[in-house]
């Protein structure tokens, strides 16, 4: 009667771990998805996504006849997309500049549904924008692509910015600290015959200054990969808890610095590693 009684214990105290197990992991999970949608709670308002100025003439080119026949033969959605994706490899071969803006608006759109959030934002370039300039905004691309982020940056005190430099080179500048963060390609393997290529991207969160009550989100990188980098981390559920955080302790006005690196040859060939290397408020006094 005793063993019965021991294992009758020991099976209910296994049931009761399993059960504690998958509630914790359940309540860990709601936690960073409420995490998330508090990233991105402000897109329930009227949002638009505002493109650089020269996406629609750099990236689509004559796109409609390298899509023709595919459209006439009505492939599935994925050669579609393929096409799309293996087209803009063609136009970009320097660091993927306008692939990676695209890419970060296609992810964040992704985002939009996964959160269940219902807001359908506009994509518009920055002449399009108009009255829509006082409702939330998602600004892809940094002063050299996109001039509403030229126009709306600094007001709202950001001291990371996507820029050219004197040199004719893309980096992100760091006025505050006076750094530049420079893309950096080897143009040889090292010893274990690696490429380390870096690049670097800037996510931005902060009141609109022209409506407070409005929110403005930008996502750039000194090349198109930085710009996929800042994306990611803005979408990753790894970096919600530090986003939210971040969201907090700023009061919402926060700017991150994005590193993202990659290994091309070599024993960890195609590896990928993004950071986030520092968070900061906003400059209270902005230009």
């Amino acid at each position: 009667m005793s063993a019965l009684y021991d294992v009758g214990i020991n099976l209910s105290s296994a049931a009761i771990g399993a059960f504690a197990g998958v509630a914790w992991t359940h309540s860990a999970r709601r936690i960073k998805y409420r995490r998330h949608r508090a990233f991105w709670s402000f897109l329930e308002k009227p949002t638009s996504f505002v493109v650089g100025d020269l996406e629609t003439s750099v990236l689509l080119g004559n796109l409609s006849e390298e899509l023709e026949n595919l459209v006439q033969q009505d492939e599935e959605r994925q050669d579609l997309v393929e096409t799309i994706f293996n087209y803009l490899n063609s136009q970009e071969t320097s660091g993927l500049v306008g692939r990676g803006d695209l890419e970060a608006v296609v992810r964040v759109m992704a985002k939009l549904a996964e959160l269940r959030i219902s807001a359908k934002p506009h994509i518009l370039q920055p002449a399009q924008v108009h009255e829509l300039r006082y409702q939330n905004l998602i600004l892809i691309g940094g002063n050299d692509v996109n001039s509403l982020t030229r126009a709306l940056s600094r007001r709202m005190g950001c001291r990371l910015e996507a820029i050219t430099d004197e040199h004719g080179h893309n980096v992100i500048r760091d006025s505050r600290l006076n750094v530049d963060y420079p893309v950096t390609w080897q143009g040889q393997p090292n010893a274990d015959g690696e490429i380390l290529r870096t690049d670097y991207g800037v996510l931005v969160r902060g009141h609109n200054p022209d409506d407070p009550r409005s929110e403005v989100l930008l996502i750039a990188g000194a090349h198109g990969l930085g710009s996929m980098a800042a994306a990611e981390v803005s979408l990753d559920p790894r970096f919600a808890p530090r986003l939210y955080h971040d969201l907090k302790e700023y009061n919402g006005n926060f700017e991150c610095l994005i590193r993202y690196t990659r290994i091309d040859g070599g024993a960890y060939d195609g590896h990928v590693a993004i950071n986030l290397e520092f968070s900061r408020s906003l400059d209270s006094q902005p230009r």
